[in-house]
């Protein structure tokens, strides 16, 4: 019985992605992400749509995710590279994140043309607009803190570190983010979440830090909760000011170049340390 303890105590030290298959991981990731799904359409059918984004994620992938890395020695947050940020860090990201969302919606409007919205999508909007101080606080805890947290997990923490043991890192996190695109499971969205996962899957590729596809997948969010807040259309057609000249567009994406390569300089060579 010692010996099995001391074995255990042998594997936890080691990295999770060094103990088990990667095969094994991109499948448990997969199947996370499938659980999610299932749950949110659970919720859907109970009419608890806006509820449903906050539970699903947490009992689909956080839970699942909490313990099977809790496994090992170091933990949660070192297993996946949830690590402190450096401050300069956290600007460049979060303001390359805002332009980015021009970048997005831009290559949405175009999607729409030969993949519009869908009935049930729209409906799904109009069922999470916040009506009320409370829906306002479920709808923001699920749609810009749980659901952010939850997918980097998955798609940064598991999906595109997987893929990087098999191939080249740049390659590695551009098939991620289309990967990520895809299980949005909306044709209208493909391009544009794809897109949006190939700019998370870069700023964790140049990190090796997940607080930072966090923290950007959460500014993203954020902007579309304000969105969906502000919008007075019933049918969310009023496109923002930055839609409306296409301009805006090359702009956008230079400045988003330019910030990006300066994470990257920025960017220790070695994965940062965790928190202590």
């Amino acid at each position: 019985m010692q010996e099995g303890r001391e074995g255990n105590h042998e594997i936890d030290g080691r990295s999770v992605f060094e103990v088990l298959n990667p095969y094994y991981l991109l499948f448990f990731a997969l199947s996370c992400v499938l659980a999610s799904v299932f749950l949110q359409e659970i919720f859907i059918a109970l009419k608890q749509f806006r509820l449903g984004i906050a539970v699903a994620p947490v009992v689909g992938i956080l839970l699942p995710v909490f313990m099977l890395t809790r496994r090992f020695g170091s933990g949660f947050r070192h297993q996946l590279q949830i690590a402190r940020p450096r401050p300069i860090t956290i600007l460049q990201v979060t303001v390359a994140t805002v332009i980015m969302v021009i970048v997005v919606d831009h290559i949405y409007v175009v999607s729409q043309r030969f993949m519009p919205e869908s009935d049930t999508y729209v409906e799904g909007l109009k069922a999470l607009r916040p009506d009320g101080l409370w829906t306002g606080i479920i709808t923001f805890a699920g749609l810009c803190i749980i659901v952010p947290v939850a997918e980097e997990v998955v798609f940064r923490g598991f999906v595109q570190r997987v893929f990087s043991l098999n191939m080249n890192g740049v390659l590695a996190f551009f098939i991620a983010g289309v990967f990520f695109g895809a299980i949005h499971l909306s044709p209208h969205l493909l391009l544009s979440m794809a897109c949006f996962g190939v700019f998370l899957g870069f700023i964790y590729y140049a990190t090796s830090n997940l607080t930072y596809t966090i923290l950007s997948h959460a500014v993203l969010n954020t902007v579309a909760f304000l969105q969906l807040t502000m919008e007075t259309s019933d049918d969310f057609s009023v496109a923002p000011f930055y839609i409306q000249e296409w301009w805006y567009l090359p702009i956008a994406a230079g400045v988003v170049l330019i910030l990006l390569r300066e994470i990257k300089r920025g960017a220790t060579p070695k994965a940062p340390a965790p928190f202590q």
